[in-house]
């Protein structure tokens, strides 16, 4: 799972402190106009809105904290934009960022203007869910809008949007935790079109930026002011991001600047493992001791001891966001709280289970990484989740993640190759990298065995088999769903075979067992399966149904389809599955074994091979989606495998008398 502290846009308002540069100021109402009645509307058909313009500027103090300006100019371009624009909604934490609306404008596109009441704001609780930190949000309510009407604000901010410290005094707290320095990440992409953005930031000379521009090109120009470093950063006529089904994270392929003041990735390693360990934060209890000894008694091996240890927090620590008080959502529980509470985020189930590998004898540390996007070579804080990092006799680290551990077997998640990552420790770590899985590595075996009775009935035994997050899927079937509901969740699963299925019977391997891969075999019946078309029978593989039907299973399910593509697709994970199937007719009839199939593109693969041995109609079948990551180039490929492995399987396989 992920920490998404790390990730809210936090705002608040309140009375700001004054900035050292000055706020911008509202257009000129002859300059408004112009721009309303300067675009070409017809160029952006199909867009609700259009954003002539979004200024940022940031002053950056010797303590790092920043003062932000963002001027936006937004025109209206049909009915849904006018719909969409009844409120401006900002979500906030108020213990680490402060921010107000300075000005909010209504420009008519008849010309005129009305300035928005600020005292009309609201300001409530935002709605939760797993996580109870008291985020709030503010609610501007905005006059009816219609086509050609401009929506101009600004707003100021003083924080940081990401942290891990806690600190105190009045301004002390929007001091980024990393006191002294500066990092951001900017998105050169917007929801909407927009003619302009540009974002200039003035650091005093002492802290010079590093910076890198990504994916694609933007502007940018170095100058000297009096007391500081003046950065800026433009780009003109932009499209809206595209908002595509299982795109990328929006940082991996839209233009970006990465920025930070701190020298290297070892120095931001250095902070954190120093921040963690000043705290105490790894302490531990003589109660937390002796349930470390209690799970791994007996155990011989220090990978028995590890598995179980991570094993247990992934299954007794709870995801859930508890309210620790001062600090909330930023700093990471002590493993006394965490073991006590049975509750935390992703920092904190780290957090316990660096504890108890302590207590165990093992050194080990927090890490920070990202998941489900990647981290680029500058050090500025990209991070969205916390891991655990094992240090080994040879001085390598064992990478284990309790977070996304329940009910997965293996101690680092298939779901999370190629994922990047830093360690906090004393000497400081530099950028490092989960290698790749393979196919094999997430397998899913199926052995079919069928029989289609005189009436048309079909009885059959499913056997499954997983490895990685294969084995997951299976585990978390049993596990994740009450004791009641374990019955009707499994037969969702045979739906996807025929919807009128009979679920006989189940039998499954310790769900709770995790030095063994699982093993699930279902019993199943379905009434009037195959068709009489004269002499002939109709029908269909039912593990071929099954697989290529089954959402929770088959990640082949997760590639949209579609003729063209403007992004990549993020599967997480790559998938291999085998099937071998056996289907009896009854007596008198004889199989005809189809064509089969076999592709083998540089990303997906897929086999079928069928044999008619008299009654029997026998499958041997297996497919690959072989990376995590289908490339814009590569999607056509893995579309017309997967569209014909499916077009197999919805055809009709025939016997005969």
């Amino acid at each position: 799972m992920r920490l998404p502290a790390l990730l809210l846009l936090i705002l608040v308002l309140a009375p700001a402190a004054p900035a050292v540069i000055a706020g911008p100021d509202l257009l000129e109402p002859g300059a408004a106009t112009a721009l309303l009645e300067g675009t070409d509307d017809d160029a952006y058909e199909g867009a609700a809105r259009l954003l002539l313009f979004d200024r940022t500027e940031v002053e950056v103090e010797e303590s790092g904290l920043s003062h932000v300006f963002q001027h936006r100019f937004l025109k209206v371009l049909d009915w849904e934009g006018a719909r969409g624009l009844r409120a401006v909604r900002f979500d906030y934490d108020p213990a680490t960022n402060l921010t107000e609306f300075r000005a909010v404008r209504i420009h008519r596109k008849e010309g005129g203007h009305e300035d928005v009441d600020l005292t009309t704001v609201l300001d409530s609780e935002a709605p939760a869910h797993l996580i109870f930190w008291g985020g709030r949000m503010l609610v501007l309510p905005l006059p009816a809008l219609e086509p050609g009407d401009g929506v101009e604000t600004i707003t100021y901010k003083k924080g940081f949007q990401i942290a891990y410290l806690d600190a105190g005094g009045e301004d002390e707290k929007y001091i980024p935790p990393m006191r002294g320095h500066f990092y951001d990440v900017v998105l050169f992409r917007d929801a909407d079109p927009m003619l302009e953005k540009q974002y200039t930031v003035h650091v005093p000379r002492d802290k010079p930026l590093q910076y890198s521009i990504y994916n694609e090109a933007v502007m940018s120009s170095l100058t000297f002011g009096e007391e500081s470093f003046i950065y800026h950063f433009w780009i003109h006529d932009a499209p809206a991001a595209p908002e595509e089904r299982r795109a990328p994270d929006l940082s991996d392929y839209v233009p970006k600047v990465v920025m930070a003041t701190v020298s290297d990735w070892p120095e931001k390693s250095r902070w954190f493992y120093k921040v963690n360990e000043d705290r105490e934060i790894f302490a531990w209890t003589p109660e937390i001791k002796e349930k470390v000894d209690e799970i791994t008694a007996g155990m011989k091996s220090d990978d028995e001891r590890i598995a179980a240890l991570l094993h247990w927090v992934a299954q007794n620590i709870r995801y859930s966001g508890l309210n620790m008080g001062e600090g909330e959502g930023y700093t990471i529980h002590p493993g006394i709280m965490s073991f006590r509470d049975r509750a935390g985020v992703c920092k904190d189930i780290a957090g316990m289970l660096v504890t108890m590998l302590r207590a165990a004898g093992y050194p080990t540390f927090a890490a920070m990484t990202m998941a489900g996007a990647r981290v680029e070579a500058i050090p500025a804080d990209q991070f969205n989740h916390c891991v655990v990092a094992l240090q080994k006799e040879d001085g390598s680290y064992l990478m284990l993640d309790p977070t996304w551990a329940p009910w997965n077997n293996p101690l680092w998640s298939r779901w999370e190759g190629e994922q990047h990552y830093v360690i906090g420790s004393e000497k400081g770590e530099e950028l490092m990298m989960i290698p790749a899985f393979k196919p094999e590595d997430n397998l899913f075996a199926i052995r079919s065995d069928a029989r289609i009775l005189p009436d048309g009935a079909l009885e059959g035994t499913l056997r499954f088999e997983g490895k990685g997050i294969s084995d997951g899927r299976i585990r978390s079937a049993v596990g994740d769903q009450p004791k009641h509901g374990r019955r009707a969740f499994l037969e969702g699963w045979l739906g996807a075979i025929d919807p009128r299925v009979e679920l006989i019977d189940v039998d499954i391997t310790d769900h709770r067992d995790f030095t063994i891969d699982s093993v699930m075999r279902l019993t199943y019946r379905v009434p009037g399966y195959a068709d009489r078309l004269g002499d002939d029978l109709a029908f269909h593989s039912p593990a071929l149904l099954f697989i290529t039907r089954n959402e929770r299973i088959s990640r082949l399910h997760n590639v949209p389809e579609s003729d063209e593509r403007t992004t990549g697709v993020f599967l997480y994970g790559p998938q291999k599955v085998t099937i071998d199937e056996t289907v009896r007719l009854p007596g008198g009839y004889e199989a005809e074994a189809p064509e089969g199939l076999d592709k083998d593109g540089t990303l997906a693969a897929a086999r079928l091979d069928w044999n008619a041995e008299g009654s029997r109609l026998v499958l041997n079948a297996e497919y690959e989606l072989k990376n995590r990551f289908v490339t814009v180039d590569g999607y056509p490929d893995v579309i017309e495998t997967i569209r014909e492995l499916r077009e197999k399987t919805e055809a009709d396989l025939f016997a005969t008398r």
